[in-house]
């Protein structure tokens, strides 16, 4: 996996669960451009509204206080119906894997999170969204 696709990339990270959002946070940062963090659903969708740049992906938890990650998505899609969007959660219930593939996520990975699924799952939307951009 070459990590230097990645650099330049802008994330919105939605987390809360402070050890999780600590840990994976300075991870992201090592690989990411800039990482902007928020605890929870409608933090995330805040910042995502007045953001001075555009993020290029939006990783998330799904049960989050004030607002869940699918509310927030929901949200969002309404601003930008096309950015990437990664769901992470500890639970398995299928409601929320059929609301997530409703909104378009493009990938819902299960906690604990690993990090070479998370990086795999970016890198691959991404050599996608590149196939995407020279086929227009």
């Amino acid at each position: 996996m070459n990590l230097e696709i990645l650099k330049n990339l802008n994330i919105l990270y939605v987390e809360d669960d402070k050890a999780i959002q600590e840990l994976f946070s300075q991870i992201l940062k090592d690989v990411f451009a800039q990482v902007t963090i928020a605890s929870d659903g409608q933090e995330g969708l805040e910042l995502f509204r007045k953001n001075d740049y555009k993020y290029d992906y939006v990783i998330s938890d799904v049960r989050m206080p004030e607002l869940d990650g699918l509310e927030m998505i929901t949200e969002i899609r309404k601003i930008d119906a096309e950015i990437p969007c990664i769901l992470t959660t500890g639970h398995g219930e299928f409601d929320y894997f059929i609301k997530a593939n409703e909104l378009g996520v493009y990938r819902y990975i299960q906690k604990p999170l690993d990090v070479n699924e998370l990086f795999e799952a970016i890198f691959d939307c991404q050599k996608g969204l590149e196939v995407k951009k020279i086929d227009l």
